[in-house]
Formats: structure tokens, sequence, C-alpha cells
């Protein structure tokens, strides 16, 4: 079984002139930016970036 940790990716996309925002769990950018394009065919990926979580935020 594969141990690998997944993180938490911010991936910045256009589509059809509106720029959307998505958060996804992914083990790597690449895979963040492919779960997107696999759900968004026509999109246009513009950024991907790691989503720093601090165990001690309560909200």
């Amino acid at each position: 079984m594969d141990q690998t940790k997944q993180r938490t990716f911010s991936v910045e996309y256009e589509l059809d002139g509106v720029t959307f925002y998505k958060n996804v769990n992914a083990v790597s950018m690449d895979d963040a930016k492919n779960q997107v394009q696999a759900q968004q065919t026509n999109a246009s990926i513009r950024a991907v970036s790691i989503i720093e979580e601090n165990e001690n935020y309560a909200g």
C-alpha cells in the first residue's frame, strides 16, 4: 500500500474568462492540477499552491 502523504493544494484556473479557485487533496502539484483538469476539461490552469495548514487553527 502506498504511504504517500496527501497535502491540500489550491488550484487557480480560468474557464470562459472567469477565474476560479478549488482546494484539492493530492500527493503532488501535478496530481492536484490533473484532478481539476479532469473535472474541467476546458479550463486553463493558472497556478497551483500548497496550502499551509495550521493545526492550532480552530476556525
